[in-house]
């Protein structure tokens, strides 16, 4: 059996992974290949023009920090005060 990746035999190998439709691949192969594919949840990188990747930064930079806050808002109510 040989890696769809790079046709080298895969039997014997220890690192390997199973592909739906494809069968057996070197897990470095398959981690290769998933790296310069740059997608994430089926968006597709590499089409996306250069505005479109700054306001996907600014909106994701504003849902972590969204987050932060809410998790600093939780945790004010774990503090005691002593008189």
């Amino acid at each position: 059996m040989k890696c769809p990746y790079c046709n080298k035999n895969v039997v014997g190998e220890r690192c390997v992974v199973i592909l739906a439709g494809e069968g057996p691949a070197h897990s470095r192969c398959h981690e290769q290949y998933l790296l310069s594919k740059r997608t994430f949840n089926n968006i597709d990188f590499s089409s996306m023009g250069l505005q479109d990747l700054n306001e996907m930064k600014e909106m994701l930079l504003i849902e972590l920090n969204a987050r932060d806050r809410e998790t600093v808002v939780d945790n004010t109510d774990d503090i005691e005060l002593f008189g």
